[in-house]
């Protein structure tokens, strides 16, 4: 989807040496003409600015590796981008090495909990989860992607769930609790000693959960913390010589995980001509393609550049609200993504991109004076969100309120 869309940029004019020399250049939308004009004494009226091209596009796969979230959930009532669904497959560590079991242990019980750092839509609505056993192997070491298919998977008849409970996130430490079928703990404990020396012993000898969900109404997508103060994976068991052992293991350090987001096309999409669109969870990007940057060289040729700016305006949504940071990045010469040299090196306070009065500003300064001075520099940009494989949000950009401004001054 991609439509062409004809901004203001507004250039500010100073002369250092008194400011009653300053004058403003104003660009006005001209809703029924193919270009915007210039008005100014230093400008002529038959000069264009350029106009922007501005497209969605899906996002295909995210790293979703060692995630410092892992998110849960499905986002199924959202009017404008329709399905989001949230999975993840896990490894269980050891916290301990060398252990001794007793003789003849026999599982009591198995609880597997996770802190959670937020969520995103209704948590209410979380009524169901699933989890499986999956005899697997995935890596620390190796690198995962969001649309990663593997090739054993679940089947909804070997879900270990017996019960989940959620304590509200107003509580000091907001945790999910889940009790599993003892068949799993049992089957852990029945690798011996030998197959608990160590995590790479265990982890030969031992597969992953599959987390899914699968509530009837859903509306929501928890963040679980597996760093958290409450996450761990408990056995509770017995030998013949003492009651009420346990044997813990890490939901981080050496246990891999992976998020797992399923494929978003733009058919998913309600589409307003007026708007662009961003998701996380691998869902969309916005493309902002600057044109005719040959007719900006020539208007500000002779200029100093002080300070670039994009700013725009988006449609928020109280119950699916935009994202806190949004991401701007170019593409190179060779079609990368790389991070603009305003973020680089000026840094994140410098470069900005935070969501704050109903909308988002980046200074953008060292980019736009590189893409007059630099033949290399492309004129695409893509907006991005911002930690995309740890948040659900949504932000619906205002094409029309768009701006970037521009303050110069005469050399």
């Amino acid at each position: 989807m991609s439509k062409k869309i004809y901004f203001f940029i507004v250039l500010f004019f100073f002369v250092f040496h008194s400011c009653d020399d300053a004058s403003q250049l104003g660009l006005e939308v001209q809703p029924s003409s193919d270009k915007i004009e210039i008005f100014s004494n230093n400008f002529s009226q038959s000069d264009s600015l350029p106009a922007f091209v501005i497209s969605t596009e899906s996002v295909d796969s995210l790293r979703s590796d060692e995630t410092s979230s892992l998110l849960l959930g499905k986002i199924n009532s959202d009017p404008v981008f329709g399905e989001n669904i949230g999975s993840f497959v896990t490894q269980i560590a050891l916290s301990e090495s060398n252990i001794d079991l007793g003789t003849n242990p026999i599982v009591d019980s198995v609880v597997m909990s996770y802190s959670y750092s937020g969520y995103y839509g209704d948590l209410s609505t979380l009524s169901q989860i699933a989890v499986n056993y999956v005899d697997l192997n995935i890596y620390k070491d190796s690198v995962y992607y969001s649309n990663h298919q593997f090739s054993n998977t679940p089947s909804g008849s070997n879900d270990l769930l017996l019960d989940f409970k959620i304590s509200p996130d107003t509580s000091t430490s907001p945790t999910l609790k889940i009790t599993l079928d003892n068949s799993i703990g049992q089957q852990i404990l029945d690798l011996g000693n030998s197959g608990l020396i160590d995590n790479e012993s265990f982890l030969q000898n031992f597969g992953v959960f599959y987390f899914t969900e699968y509530s009837p109404s859903p509306n929501s997508i928890i963040y679980l913390n597996p760093s958290g103060s409450n996450s761990d994976f408990v056995v509770y068991y017995h030998n013949s010589t003492t009651d009420s052992l346990s044997l813990t293991f890490n939901l981080d350090g050496d246990a891999a995980r992976i998020n797992l987001f399923n494929e978003k096309p733009l058919s998913n999409l309600v589409i307003d001509a007026g708007f662009s669109y961003i998701q996380s969870m691998a869902g969309y990007k916005s493309k902002i393609a600057l044109e005719n940057i040959n007719t900006l060289k020539n208007d500000l040729n002779g200029m100093a550049i002080n300070k670039v700016t994009l700013s725009f305006d988006v449609n928020d949504n109280t119950t699916y609200p935009s994202h806190e940071n949004l991401s701007l990045v170019r593409l190179d010469s060779l079609g990368n993504s790389v991070f603009l040299a305003d973020l680089s090196i000026e840094g994140a306070s410098h470069f900005g991109g935070q969501f704050s009065g109903g909308g988002y500003e980046f200074n953008i300064t060292r980019y736009f004076t590189n893409l007059l001075n630099d033949d290399s520099f492309t004129n695409e940009l893509y907006l991005l969100s911002s930690g995309g494989a740890i948040n659900a949000n949504r932000t619906v950009v205002d094409n029309n309120s768009i701006v970037i401004t521009v303050l110069y001054s005469n050399l």
